[in-house]
């Protein structure tokens, strides 16, 4: 009789756990998909608090090499929430990987850049970046145990091509990020190398890990299929 009640509640409590990891990443999609609605603001009646408090004009460096300096092809509508402002203000704008920061065309030709001390976060329809420390990055994934975020940034490649019978041709411009786990107020830069990642667990989780690596077919080079891997695993962090 007792047997069968341990039984019973040990079935329990592993259905409690698991569905604990799945309600978190509900959760964490359900605040991103509420956050952005941009039909009840208005920009004209916000835009001097944009020159005046949280942006100044710039002048964008020169690109030396081809490729787009921006996150998006082209510039979409966001929501700004401030440090010190209740109400978010909608705008119109695009992550410059260059600057590393956001730019805002004006009607007199300026351009504009956001200041992350005080602007703490930037919601896209389907992108969110977050302020922290005096420099914006993109989340990927936020909740009670662990923040992972991306820092994305330009860098220089060369194409391939071949000597001899090819032009060597000029270097380029290309999107590339790395991927920072936020863990009790420290950072952590991850490597995108599946040793590396299960590295950062106990040791007594790595063939467990390496399982769940093959059987959901994760791969290093996917935020989302890292974030399923740390939310499945966070509490056996070693770092």
């Amino acid at each position: 009789m007792y047997d069968s009640w341990n039984f019973l509640i040990l079935i329990i409590i592993n259905f409690v756990y698991s569905m604990k990891k799945y309600i978190l990443l509900f959760i964490s999609f359900s605040i991103f998909s509420q956050n952005f609605n941009t039909t009840n603001f208005d920009i004209d009646s916000n835009f001097n608090i944009i020159k005046n408090e949280v942006a100044q004009a710039y002048t964008k460096k020169a690109i030396n090499y081809a490729g787009n300096r921006y996150y998006f092809k082209k510039p979409k509508k966001a929501l700004l929430n401030l440090f010190d402002g209740d109400k978010p203000i909608k705008v119109t704008t695009n992550y410059n990987l260059l600057e590393q920061t956001f730019d805002i065309e004006t009607d007199d030709n300026k351009t504009l850049k956001l200041l992350p001390n005080k602007v703490y976060k930037v919601t896209f329809e389907d992108k969110i970046f977050i302020s922290i420390k005096g420099k914006f990055y993109e989340l990927i994934n936020e909740n009670v145990n662990f923040t992972l975020l991306a820092d994305t940034f330009l860098e220089t490649y060369m194409p391939d091509y071949t000597p001899g019978i090819q032009v060597k041709p000029d270097p380029t411009y290309r999107k590339s990020n790395e991927i920072i786990l936020l863990n009790k107020n420290r950072f952590f830069k991850i490597q995108r190398n599946k040793k590396f990642i299960i590295n950062m667990f106990s040791s007594s989780k790595s063939k467990e890990i390496n399982t769940f690596f093959k059987k959901n077919k994760i791969s290093p080079r996917d935020d989302e299929e890292l974030s399923k891997l740390f939310l499945e695993f966070y509490s056996d962090l070693i770092i």
